[in-house]
C-alpha cells in the first residue's frame, strides 16, 4: 500500500471510529427514552449470567458471559446488560470494514462498515442484547482469518480462526453454517483443495471443537436441553406447522433495507459473471448457503428472520459493491431510507407527541416488553410481608422478570412445571423446579394461569388476585397472585 492510499485508509477509519462512536452514543441515550425494560429474553440472559455455566437450556454460554462481564463491571442496570450488544455491532462493522479494505479498496471498506451499522437488523437487535451480536461478530471475523489463513498460511491466522468459530459455536449454533460454506468455499478453487492436506486446517477445526467441547458436555450431563430445543424450534422431528415462506422473506428485505435488498438480488447477476473470481466465490459461499437453507426451512415450517442473519453480511457486501458502481446517490439513498426508518422507529412515540397526540398502544413496536415492571410492584409487597417466602412461577416471562425486577431482593424461585409428562421447557424448569427443598415453606405464587392445580399442593392458600394491565388492543399483561403455605411435595 502506498504512502497516499494508507493515508486515506487511516483518515477513512478516523471517519469510521468517529461515526459509531456518534451511532453508539445515539443508541445508549434512546434505550431509556424508550421507556421500556428488558425483554423476555433478555431478562432471561440476565439470569443465566447470575449462575456461569458451560451451556443453558435454550442457548450456548457465551451471551452469559457477555453480560456477566458488563454487569460486573457497571451494575445491573438497562445500559449495562445491553452493553455487550452495543460494542459488538460497532465492532463487526470494524472488522467488515478491514475485511473489505483488504479484499477490495478503501472506498468501498467504508461504504459497507457505515452500511451495516444502519442496516434495519442492526438497527433494531442493536438496542437488545442477544445471541446474534456476538454470532455476527464471530462470523465477520472468521470469514476474515478464513481468507487470511489461506493467503499467507500463518499459523496465527489458522488459529484465530478455529478460535473464532470456536466462540461462535458457543454464542449460537447457527455459526455451524460457518463450516458449510468454509467447505464450500475451499472445495470450489483447485488452488485452495490442496489445503485439505495442511495440518493447520486440521488444527484450526481440532481447536474449534475444542473450545465447543464443554458445552457438549454439560449438554450431555443434562440429556441435551440445547440441542432438544433447537430441534424443537426448527422442526427437524417433524412438519407440525405450516410454513412461513412469505413472511420470512420479507424478513429478510426488512433486515437489509428495501434498496440494499434489490440491491442483493441485482449483484447476483453481477457475481454469476464474476464467479471464477476469489472474492465473489467468497462472498457467495458465506452468503447464500445458510440463506436457501433457511428459506427451505420457512418453506415446510416456521422459520425466524433472524436465522439467515449472517448470510446477510456477504449479502451486504455484494449489495453495497453493485451499488459503488452505480451512481454515488444511490448508495445514499440505501442509507437514508435505512436511517429514516432507525429513527422513525426510535422516535415513533416522540412523533405522535409533537403531533400532539398519544401512539396507540396497538401501534407501539416495543409493546411485549412492557407491563412486567408494574408485575413486579404488585409482587414486591407480598415478598416484603412473607420474610423466606419463595416465589413459585408457571411461565418463563414471569420467572425471568420477577427475578430482574426485583433483583435487589434477591428471591429465590421455583418453577412449576405444567406438562403432563414433566417435559423440560425452560432453564427455570430446569435449575430451578419445585421439589422437595421447599416442602413446609410459604410461596407467593405468580401464575399467568388459573393456580388451583398449584395452590391445591399446599396446606392453606389465600384469595387469589387477579392482577391485568392492558398493554395494547389484544394484548393484555395479567397474571394470578396468591400466597400460599405449607407446601406438600408433590408424589
Amino acid at each position: 500500500m502506498t504512502d497516499a492510499n494508507e493515508a486515506t485508509s487511516r483518515r477513512a477509519l478516523r471517519q469510521l471510529c468517529i461515526w459509531l462512536l456518534l451511532l453508539t452514543a445515539y443508541r445508549i441515550w434512546i434505550i431509556p427514552h424508550l421507556g421500556v425494560s428488558l425483554y423476555v429474553d433478555e431478562a432471561q440472559y440476565w439470569t443465566w449470567a447470575k449462575e456461569l455455566d458451560w451451556g443453558y437450556y435454550s442457548k450456548p454460554p457465551v451471551v452469559a458471559w457477555l453480560i456477566a462481564a458488563s454487569t460486573a463491571v457497571f451494575g445491573d442496570g438497562l445500559i449495562a446488560v445491553k452493553l455487550p450488544s452495543l460494542l459488538l455491532y460497532p465492532a463487526t462493522s470494524l472488522v467488515l470494514f478491514a475485511m473489505v479494505r483488504h479484499l477490495y479498496a478503501t472506498a468501498p471498506a467504508l461504504k459497507v462498515a457505515v452500511a451495516f451499522s444502519l442496516i434495519p437488523l442492526v438497527s433494531a437487535l442493536g438496542l437488545f442484547v442477544s445471541t446474534d451480536a456476538p454470532l455476527l461478530f464471530c462470523w465477520s471475523a472468521a470469514m476474515f482469518a478464513l481468507v487470511r489463513a489461506l493467503e499467507d498460511d500463518r499459523w496465527t491466522h489458522w488459529l484465530l480462526l478455529g478460535a473464532l468459530v470456536g466462540i461462535g459455536l458457543m454464542a449460537k449454533y447457527t455459526m455451524a453454517a460457518f463450516g458449510l460454506s468454509a467447505a464450500l468455499y475451499v472445495l470450489i478453487d483447485a488452488q485452495r483443495r490442496r489445503h485439505l492436506l495442511n495440518p493447520k486446517l486440521w488444527v484450526a477445526m481440532l481447536l474449534a471443537a475444542a473450545i465447543l467441547a464443554p458445552n457438549l458436555w454439560w449438554n450431555w450431563q443434562n440429556d441435551f436441553p440445547t440441542l432438544r430445543h433447537t430441534a424443537d424450534i426448527t422442526h427437524v422431528a417433524g412438519n407440525d406447522k405450516s410454513g412461513n415462506l412469505g413472511e420470512f422473506l420479507l424478513a429478510q428485505v426488512g433486515s437489509l433495507g428495501p434498496v440494499f435488498a434489490l440491491a442483493f438480488i441485482a449483484s447476483l447477476g453481477m457475481a454469476w459473471r464474476s464467479r471464477g473470481e476469489s472474492r465473489t466465490q467468497l462472498l457467495l459461499c458465506f452468503a447464500l448457503p445458510l440463506l436457501l437453507i433457511t428459506t427451505a426451512q420457512s418453506e415446510r415450517a416456521e422459520a425466524n428472520g433472524n436465522w439467515a442473519a449472517p448470510a446477510l453480511v456477504g449479502a451486504l457486501i455484494l449489495a453495497t459493491l453493485w451499488l459503488s458502481q452505480r451512481r454515488a446517490g444511490w448508495w445514499r439513498s440505501a442509507i437514508a431510507i435505512n436511517a429514516v426508518l432507525m429513527l422513525s422507529v426510535y422516535h415513533l412515540q416522540d412523533i405522535w407527541h409533537i403531533s400532539g397526540r398519544e401512539l396507540p398502544p396497538r401501534w407501539d413496536p416495543l409493546n411485549r416488553g412492557r407491563g412486567f415492571p408494574e408485575l413486579a410492584q404488585q409482587v414486591r409487597p407480598l415478598l416484603a410481608a412473607h420474610p423466606g417466602a419463595f416465589l413459585l412461577v408457571d411461565d418463563r416471562a414471569y420467572a425471568a422478570h420477577m427475578l430482574y425486577e426485583l433483583r435487589d431482593l434477591k428471591p429465590q424461585l421455583a418453577s412449576w412445571n405444567r406438562d403432563p409428562q414433566g417435559r423440560i421447557a425452560s432453564h427455570y424448569q430446569l435449575k430451578m423446579p419445585l421439589d422437595a427443598r421447599y416442602a413446609g415453606r410459604t410461596a407467593i405464587v405468580v401464575s399467568k394461569w388459573d393456580p388451583a392445580d398449584i395452590t391445591a399442593t399446599f396446606g392453606s392458600v389465600d384469595t387469589p388476585v387477579h392482577w391485568k394491565l392492558d398493554i395494547a388492543e389484544g394484548r393484555v399483561r395479567d397474571a394470578w397472585l396468591v400466597v400460599a403455605r405449607d407446601y406438600q411435595e408433590r408424589r
